[in-house]
């Protein structure tokens, strides 16, 4: 009676706790919009999640949700409340959007001139901050170019990590900019962080970017390396700035705070090679054997903690199948390679195939039902679709691995030990073991691993195929 309790208890508690991620995760999915065509007209509202896409798209619209749209060229002029999320080669956000949320931006080209209410992420070759841009929270960009012109406004902080940043405008905390080429013209209402690093080095990529095809579409003017701030530029609090030039005196002037001057790291080089000391060749060789042993030591012990886990756990809950799978292995191996091979072969097939079958049998569904049951099969099918490829890439990539772990201690045990009875905790220590160390060794390892791989996966097959038989 108590063991009986005790194995519902067990499963009742799993259960509950694949039954409570199932629920989180289905309670995300709600219906959306896929509007035909390439344009929200003006005079439309969609109150829900959008997803538009095509040539050249256009929102003049208003959506309640989020928005999702991408093609060669993206022109946002309407609202949008919530998040909106515009890829594309060309991206435009005009004076007349306004965005009630948060703003992610990708592309190559990006011009914004609306009104955000949070935090805008962009990251393009280029992008300008238009005269009357409005970003309530914080901007964030990474790329080669960034001008942030007259009239603008970032309401928090702007960090970036460009080539060349050109700021104007007005930041209303702190500025971190971290580039070769950095021109200060605006206002900054508490401190600056500025980082040029050495100034001589920027010489060359500046000409290699001046000519290159590519970045001149978008970027017309390359500027010098270094540091320059003009007299209108206003920073209200610390100013620390990292640079090979010393510029404190003429940095001083547009600061109400202190100015600290930091130099970039020296390090010696001879063209592109960096040359380092007899001494530290000389550690670099010593130490380079520690180094190696103590990283694959810790990658074992890694790895024999996660199979010892993950074994125990399939004991726990499932140590009929479980066994029933190490037995298929033990009694053919052969064959339960040659299967795994083939199981693995086809999955690998059917991941390329299958997405492309999901998203076309979505389309007619679509097609067919006027939009009103994708959330069903783009929501729920997929997320059974996303949840049963990650049991099979568990499966294969882990799991056959303690299947194969298990099998091969429960050998050791029997052949070498000449132990009559099955240890099934024993046998799991053993075997896992032992895989540890014989994948921690170069070359050997690998194969192993291999082996492990598909005597495991081929073990899983067999176990199913003889149940139906």
């Amino acid at each position: 009676m108590y063991k009986k309790m005790n194995s519902k208890i067990k499963w009742l508690f799993a259960v509950s706790l694949v039954f409570t991620l199932v629920l989180s995760a289905v309670g995300t999915v709600s219906a959306a919009e896929f509007p035909k065509g390439e344009t929200i007209p003006a005079s439309e509202t969609i109150d829900d999640d959008v997803f538009i896409s095509g040539n050249n798209v256009t929102v003049e619209g208003t959506v309640n949700g989020i928005l999702f749209a991408s093609g060669q060229t993206v022109t946002l002029t309407g609202t949008v409340n919530g998040d909106a999320f515009l890829f594309g080669e060309t991206i435009i956000v005009s004076d007349s959007a306004i965005i009630d949320g948060n703003l992610i931006l990708g592309g190559a080209e990006i011009t914004m001139n609306g009104s955000v209410t949070g935090s805008v992420f962009g990251g393009s070759a280029a992008m300008v901050l238009a005269n009357g841009a409005d970003i309530g929270r914080n901007f964030y960009y990474g790329g080669f170019s960034l001008t942030t012109e007259d009239g603008t406004v970032v309401g928090k902080d702007l960090l970036s990590g460009t080539y060349q940043s050109i700021l104007s405008g007005t930041v209303e905390r702190d500025l971190k900019v971290g580039a070769g080429a950095i021109e200060l013209n605006g206002k900054v209402g508490r401190n600056a962080v500025l980082e040029v690093g050495v100034e001589a080095d920027q010489e060359g990529s500046m000409a290699w970017t001046q000519y290159n095809p590519y970045m001149s579409k978008y970027v017309p003017v390359v500027i010098e390396s270094g540091i320059r701030v003009s007299e209108d530029a206003q920073i209200n609090g610390k100013l620390t700035y990292t640079s090979s030039v010393d510029q404190t005196k003429k940095l001083e002037a547009i600061t109400s705070g202190t100015v600290i001057y930091q130099t970039p790291v020296p390090y010696e080089t001879e063209g592109n090679l960096v040359i380092h000391s007899d001494n530290e060749v000389r550690d670099f060789r010593r130490n380079f054997p520690n180094f190696v042993w103590r990283t694959s030591a810790m990658n074992a012990a890694r790895n024999l903690i996660k199979l010892m886990v993950l074994g125990a756990v399939a004991l726990w809950l499932l140590r009929k199948p479980f066994k029933k799978v190490v037995d298929a292995a033990y009694a053919e191996p052969l064959k339960a390679m040659g299967w795994g091979f083939i199981v693995i072969a086809v999955g690998s097939l059917a991941a390329f195939i299958l997405p492309l079958v999901f998203i076309m049998v979505g389309i007619i569904i679509g097609f067919a039902s006027l939009g009103s049951l994708l959330y069903v099969w783009f929501g729920i099918i997929g997320l059974a679709y996303a949840l049963a490829s990650a049991l099979f890439l568990f499966a294969v990539f882990t799991l056959s691995k303690i299947v194969a772990a298990y099998m091969f201690g429960k050998w050791i045990m029997k052949a070498v030990f000449k132990e009559t009875e099955e240890k099934v905790w024993l046998d799991l220590l053993v075997g896992v073991f032992l895989y540890v160390i014989i994948r921690a060794i170069p070359i050997v390892g690998w194969i192993a691993a291999l082996a492990a791989t598909l005597i495991g996966t081929g073990a899983f097959w067999l176990a199913v195929s003889a149940k139906k038989e």
